[in-house]
């Protein structure tokens, strides 16, 4: 499956292939690096074919590297409160109002806004695929717009339908568990289904990101397309920067 990205005049292209329960990513003009879903373990795993070496992760991992960011950042905000005992008290003042805001959304990011979505009578024809549009607003205001088809539809066997469920599942966990560390409230889709497109509104009306499906193959894919090269070596989980 081939999606085209498209964001004022930038254009890319992602390439997902599936094949016995894993995803495999290739991200736009990347020929060195790609990432491995692997539906049965839950873990995501970054290749870079250029240096031969690859990383594992699993979702503890990922939660204990974000509950690490997490700590670092609150380390560094008491590290902030200690210096403005002895800043001028303009500057001061600047700097806690930049830490108010931030604990401001930082609250906000506990009960995220939540987006209210229908499914709509419409439908459209995206390359050569029957989908449904539904739609997402968020305060009243339209937030996006989904063309969701079913695996039947785009030709998916079961397997693979459930491997496409699984990284959309996985994918919005992930989400949520980078909000906590960066403060973020972004709202996340809870319409179930493949995208085939997707148009992404700011508050003003515009289109910030459309996603599109341009083409799709039901061509076999070889097994080396989803298996790690046996000569290439692991890669040590990264270490978040201590404060010094």
């Amino acid at each position: 499956m081939i999606y085209e990205q498209s964001s004022g005049t930038q254009k890319s292209a992602n390439t997902m292939q599936i094949k016995n329960g894993k995803i495999r990513f290739t991200p736009p003009d990347q020929d060195d690096n790609y990432s491995l879903f692997d539906s049965k373990t839950i873990e995501l795993t970054h290749v870079d074919t250029a240096k031969k070496q690859y990383l594992t992760m699993d979702e503890k991992i990922i939660e204990q590297q974000a509950n690490q960011a997490k700590q670092q950042m609150d380390m560094m905000r008491q590290r902030m409160m200690e210096k403005m005992k002895d800043m001028p008290p303009e500057q001061k003042q600047q700097v806690e109002q930049m830490m108010n805001n931030h604990l401001s959304r930082v609250e906000t990011e506990k009960t995220p806004p939540k987006l209210e979505q229908k499914k709509t009578t419409r439908t459209k024809t995206v390359s050569g695929i029957q989908c449904t549009v539904h739609e997402s607003y968020l305060k009243g205001i339209k937030h996006s717009e989904l063309c969701i088809a079913t695996p039947a539809q785009i030709g998916l066997n079961n397997d693979d339908a459930q491997t496409l469920m699984s990284m959309q599942e996985f994918m919005k966990r992930m989400q949520k568990m980078a909000q906590s560390v960066t403060g973020s409230n972004a709202a996340i889709s809870d319409i179930q289904g493949i995208p085939l497109h997707t148009t992404l509104y700011g508050p003003d009306g515009s289109i910030k990101l459309e996603t599109r499906l341009t083409s799709i193959s039901t061509d076999a894919l070889s097994n080396e397309t989803i298996t790690i090269p046996a000569d290439f070596s692991p890669m040590p989980i990264p270490e978040i920067p201590k404060m010094p």
